[in-house]
């Protein structure tokens, strides 16, 4: 009977001790760690160069497109900077968003240095906190980055990783449609019937907006068709096929590399590259076309399409599903 007991109380001391430990609020998981070692660097960095009203804006890819992932992380970022104790303040996410509408800023995945001084004197912000996440193997890569409101000039920055849990893998699939992690230009609405249909994906680069609005397959042939607008002063504008080292492709979900065998923006169409005066603010629709795509393929790993404008550039998509 006595045995029985001290068993008995030895499983409700283990119970008890579990039920502590699972639910105490002081236990943090392993991602909750990395981010708040982050931040602690952030911190030191942002009291160093005394900056005294900060803001956490949405964390993108590589090529500036925000996942739920993006955003839940910077959420994480604002808390755990508030939760450092130094003598700044973090400009609540929320109230920043009502700015940003109110004024008609964008979110985008590139940084104009006039409009990111603009937020500043809208909301006294002095600094922002941004960065990106790339899937790297069983973890996924933090890159962030302290940006001065002013400049747009980095003064600080810091990287980690977290494991990449069956969580944090279905917030990072999950992907907006607005690109996010810094601010720029607000484009100009035009309404036309080209971009009345959703994107698939969309980003900015050099100043011009890129929508994804499909790749679909028809048997060994895939056509990729997108929506360029230029948002600054009107500018020619180059799309390349395959014309020497400059090559659009698309990789497919076996790792397969197709070269574009034809391009086509506006009205001009060519097997090498294509050229078009881009008025501001219209969007234009561009086709790349592709050919002896396996019967294999299920779907675009990534779209590469190279361009020029002034300079040379890429744009990227990634993990596009064929449509219908």
């Amino acid at each position: 009977m006595r045995k029985s007991m001290t068993k008995n109380l030895f499983l409700v001391f283990i119970l008890s001790f579990t039920v502590s430990f699972l639910f105490n609020p002081w236990v943090s998981s392993a991602y909750e760690k990395e981010i708040k070692s982050l931040a602690a660097v952030l911190a030191e960095n942002i009291a160093q160069v005394d900056k005294k009203i900060i803001a956490v804006v949405d964390f993108t890819d590589l090529q500036g497109n925000v996942t739920e992932l993006g955003r839940f992380i910077a959420e994480e970022f604002s808390v755990s900077l508030f939760g450092t104790g130094k003598e700044f303040e973090v400009v609540d996410r929320t109230h920043l968003k009502s700015i940003l509408q109110e004024h008609k800023l964008a979110l985008t995945g590139l940084i104009d240095p006039s409009a990111a001084r603009k937020l500043g004197q809208l909301a006294g912000v002095q600094a922002l906190v941004t960065g990106t996440i790339t899937p790297f193997g069983e973890s996924v890569r933090l890159s962030v980055k302290i940006l001065d409101t002013e400049t747009a000039k980095v003064i600080g920055a810091s990287s980690g990783q977290i494991a990449k849990t069956k969580a944090i893998e279905e917030l990072l699939g999950r992907g907006i449609e607005t690109t996010a992690a810094s601010f720029s230009k607000p484009v100009k609405a035009v309404s036309t019937s080209a971009s009345k249909s959703k994107a698939v994906q969309s980003t900015e680069v050099q100043g011009f907006t890129f929508e994804l609005k499909e790749c679909k397959r028809s048997g060994e042939s895939v056509t990729c068709t997108l929506l360029v607008t230029n948002n600054e002063e009107d500018r020619e504008l180059r799309l390349y096929a395959n014309d020497g080292s400059r090559k659009s492709r698309i990789f497919d979900n076996l790792g397969n590399e197709y070269i574009a065998r034809r391009c086509k923006i506006g009205n001009k169409e060519n097997p090498y590259n294509a050229e078009i005066l881009l008025v501001s603010g219209i969007p234009t629709k561009a086709i790349l076309s592709f050919t002896k795509i396996s019967l294999e393929t299920t779907g675009v790993a990534l779209l590469e399409v190279r361009c020029r404008s002034g300079d040379d550039f890429k744009v990227q998509f990634r993990n596009i599903p064929f449509s219908k």
